[in-house]
């Protein structure tokens, strides 16, 4: 097998080439001979099967791929082991002198997990409000959420049945070093990971008490933090869908029970993906249910003709095939062109922070009727509004647009030369919403601006999104109906 530093994908193919020879490669060294000897070591002391630490092994694995480079990281290097050996064991060493044998057990009906300083529990407000939840998070929160606060892995438990004794840490070091040198690769971080995901919810899942699980990004998932879940007598591990499942993205390797999808085809990629989820439930978005169902303020918002829906887009993260980011700024120059095609057109690009692109700057320079809009409700999103406002929508692969298609509301998919299939895959009810060439897509702005709608692609509205009304109460509904079924 090829070293995994040597490994490499040609970014000359389609993006399902791509993700299917990646795919292939970290299911061959996860199931590498000493790998697996290693993995069964810990599967044995930590009491995790190795079915659920080889998943997670997968998930590590592919987050450590560079999409732009078509390559892995130097995590892996053996130059790296000796750096990596130090700061893991200092990291074990640290976690055990600041652990502790005393639980402070929080019982609540469900268990919101995930919240940090990046992601506001007021999403959850509803759901808050109709039962009781806990929220475990790694910053304190307002006095009006019950709260495990997990700091920063301090006072992590100690117990009989938890593997956190530092005969257990630094035996641990000397295997991963001896099988990091047999194999040739820097083991460290991946084993590190194992090893904090297993301490965390250990930790976690002793000191609350939940039949229910959601986890507010699908992409965190974890499958030795569900198994743990449910050996501490939790019920059904959830997460809410909240990104367009990415190939060789944020859709790759879920581990769950449920899957909360925005809409009823929204998930078919999952298993295609490396997922494991054993049930996919459509219920729309959380996000939207707050930002626009239930936000009280009623601001006036301009209402433009043509509203973007855009984001801070250049990273190595996103890049799946070499002409990327050439499709990705030739769907801007579609806008700047009809901007200047039509003068009279107000147009928003609308960004969840201030733009940072200076490539997109360039391109909109000297564009009279083009806005750049950022939010400037606090606490709020601006995008909702503006969008249920303005005349037509579009853009290059934000959730958004399957959100706004749920409620009746067209959106169109630039992408120029037809290649960006690792948001937008070929079928049919998302090439209804795909526009690739220019004229069309002038053609079905000022359509939209005129009024006329598109009754074919809206009638698969709910494959995209369900109607996002009510989607906390849809949540408990089907997770108390279906509780022992899991």
């Amino acid at each position: 097998m090829k070293k995994i530093q040597d490994f490499y994908v040609d970014r000359n193919n389609s993006i399902l080439e791509s993700n299917r020879n990646l795919m292939n490669y970290i299911e061959s060294f996860s199931n590498e001979k000493n790998l697996s000897e290693l993995l069964h070591w810990i599967s044995t002391k930590i009491n995790v099967s190795q079915k659920s630490i080889r998943a997670d092994v997968k998930k590590f694995i592919f987050e450590q791929f560079v999409n732009l480079r078509g390559k892995f990281n130097n995590s892996f290097s053996k130059s790296k082991i000796i750096f990596h050996s130090l700061k893991f064991l200092v990291m074990m060493i640290y976690i055990r002198f600041f652990s502790t044998r005393e639980k402070n057990i929080i019982k609540s009906e469900v268990l919101v997990d995930d919240i940090t300083k990046h992601t506001n529990p007021k999403r959850f407000e509803r759901l808050n409000d109709l039962c009781d939840t806990t929220f475990v998070s790694n910053v304190k929160l307002n006095n009006k959420y019950k709260n495990f606060f997990f700091d920063k892995y301090k006072k992590c438990l100690i117990g009989d049945k938890i593997a956190n004794s530092y005969i257990f840490f630094f035996t641990l070091f000397f295997k991963v070093l001896f099988y990091s040198i047999k194999i040739g690769c820097n083991l460290y971080p991946l084993i590190l990971r194992i090893m904090l995901l297993y301490l965390k919810y250990e930790t976690v899942f002793s000191n609350t008490k939940s039949k229910f699980l959601i986890q507010e990004r699908h992409y965190n998932t974890s499958a030795i933090k569900n198994e743990i879940f449910h050996k501490h007598g939790g019920k059904i591990s959830t997460s809410i869908q909240k990104n367009i499942l990415q190939i060789n993205g944020v859709g790759m390797y879920m581990n769950l029970d449920i899957l909360f999808t925005l809409g009823k085809n929204t998930g078919s990629m999952v298993k295609k993906l490396g997922g494991d989820v054993k049930k996919l439930i459509p219920v729309g978005s959380l996000l939207m249910e707050r930002e626009l169902f239930i936000r009280p303020d009623k601001n006036e918002f301009f209402t433009y003709d043509i509203l973007v829906f855009a984001s801070n887009h250049n990273s190595n993260f996103h890049s799946g095939y070499n002409s990327y980011y050439e499709d990705y700024y030739l769907h801007f120059s579609w806008i700047k062109k009809i901007s200047e095609e039509y003068p009279n057109f107000k147009i928003g690009i609308k960004l969840k922070a201030v733009l940072k692109d200076n490539k997109v700057k360039e391109i909109f320079l000297k564009s009279k009727n083009v806005d750049i809009l950022v939010d400037k409700s606090s606490g709020w999103s601006d995008t909702y509004y503006l969008a249920q406002k303005a005349r037509s929508l579009c853009t290059w692969s934000s959730t958004l647009g399957y959100e706004f298609i749920g409620i009746n509301k067209e959106c169109y998919f630039l992408d120029p030369g037809a290649r960006n299939i690792g948001f937008l895959p070929n079928e049919d009810y998302l090439k209804k919403a795909k526009v690739t060439d220019y004229s069309n897509f002038r053609d079905k702005m000022i359509k939209c601006i005129n009024g006329e709608v598109n009754y074919e692609i809206l009638q698969d509205k709910e494959k995209f999104c369900m109607n996002s009304k009510n989607v906390s109460e849809n949540i408990l509904k089907y997770l108390r109906v279906n509780e022992g079924k899991f």
